[in-house]
């Protein structure tokens, strides 16, 4: 019992922090110090088990973009001869290569420094400082400009750069794609929207990695069932998390949860003494 409310705990906290540009791995990774739980035991794939629940938050809330998208890959295999017309002619074919071109990056990451980036999910330390380092990195955002584009081939490229360092727990994926795309003068309701579409293929592709080395080691059974209530509370809790993110998106208050970031960075490195 005690580890099923220690996963739909933690299913909270990552829906509640996955979307907000708080880090939600870095607060999983604390969230276990909290509890008492064994950082070395599950690794990261209690935390891929999470962001797996939201993922499908993001394919619920942005579903329409997800068949707009799917539909522009089918016209991008029929007219690949015909690349820069269409790359001219449909914005949605623009988006879905701006899409692929930001992944790469993590995904080169993650499959090159995956025993690495592992260790980091057992050092709370390194996420408090992390999470100092986007704490500033909001609050810097009110010094960017006013966007008005939509997403480049350059801008993809950096933004898809700043996504792969985010893969370290307590460097919030949402808040470095959302703030750097700020500064490139990107939209910044599109530059939600390229973040959390760009999620999909990462944290699907994550998933997979980890599926892998779950089926070489099956966990016990009742881990599996704290698993999957875990992701489902995520679930759950995300589909409003996120809708509330892209309202303060709107609103220009993105920069806010800059303070809180430094604050749970401060008061974590002080009590982690």
């Amino acid at each position: 019992m005690d580890q099923l409310l220690n996963a739909a705990f933690l299913g909270l906290i990552q829906a509640l922090t996955e979307f907000l540009p708080v880090s939600s791995s870095g607060h999983l990774v604390l969230g276990k110090v909290i509890l008492g739980m064994d950082l070395e035991s599950g690794g990261a794939a209690f935390e891929v088990a999470m962001h797996f629940g939201t993922l499908m938050s993001v394919v619920v809330l942005f579903f329409g973009d997800i068949i707009r998208l799917l539909k522009a890959t089918g016209r991008l295999l029929k007219g690949v001869g015909h690349l820069k017309a269409l790359w001219h002619e449909d914005p949605d074919i623009r988006l879905l290569v701006a899409i692929i071109i930001g992944c790469i990056p993590a995904g080169l990451v993650g499959l090159l420094f995956k025993d690495q980036l592992e260790s980091a999910f057992n050092d709370p330390r390194g996420v408090c400082v992390a999470l100092l380092c986007t704490g500033v990195l909001l609050l810097s955002t009110t010094l960017a400009p006013v966007g008005k584009e939509s997403i480049r081939l350059l801008d993809a490229v950096i933004v898809g750069v700043a996504q792969a360092v985010a893969i370290i727990p307590g460097i919030s994926r949402s808040g470095s794609t959302i703030s750097v795309a700020q500064f490139l003068g990107v939209d910044r309701v599109e530059a939600a929207r390229y973040s959390f579409l760009m999620s999909l293929p990462v944290i699907f592709g994550a998933t997979l990695l980890k599926g892998k080395d779950m089926m070489a080691n099956p966990p016990p059974s009742e881990t599996l069932t704290a698993l999957a209530l875990g992701a489902a509370v995520s679930f759950v809790v995300g589909l409003g998390a996120l809708w509330a993110l892209m309202q303060l998106v709107r609103q220009g208050r993105f920069s806010v949860f800059g303070w809180y970031c430094l604050t749970l960075g401060v008061v974590g490195l002080i009590l982690l003494q």
